[in-house]
């Protein structure tokens, strides 16, 4: 099993408006075979430097790698994440059991 991460700070010209959008699309992240447990999340501790989160699980690599090539999350990167993302750290885990 692995675990997908990553946490994210917006550009601050996005609006809420536009965040609201982000996620709306990050959602649609769940459509893609093989993503599991895909969660949103929101920092509520103010001396963490960013402001937004993505989880989800892959049972092995090779539904990660179908993932990360595919249309839907490819469009995700160019036309949503990109022009609104100002910084982001990116943390994948294998699940010990």
């Amino acid at each position: 099993m692995l675990h997908h991460s990553v946490f994210l700070k917006f550009k601050s010209e996005t609006s809420e408006t536009e965040q609201a959008y982000f996620i709306a699309e990050a959602r649609k992240l769940a459509q893609i075979p093989g993503v599991m447990n895909l969660e949103v999340l929101l920092e509520f501790n103010a001396t963490n430097p960013y402001t937004h989160g993505l989880g989800m699980d892959f049972e092995d690599q090779a539904a990660y790698d179908l993932y990360s090539n595919h249309p839907i999350h490819n469009r995700f990167v160019q036309e949503v994440w990109i022009p609104r993302v100002e910084k982001w750290q990116e943390i994948d885990y294998r699940v010990k059991k």
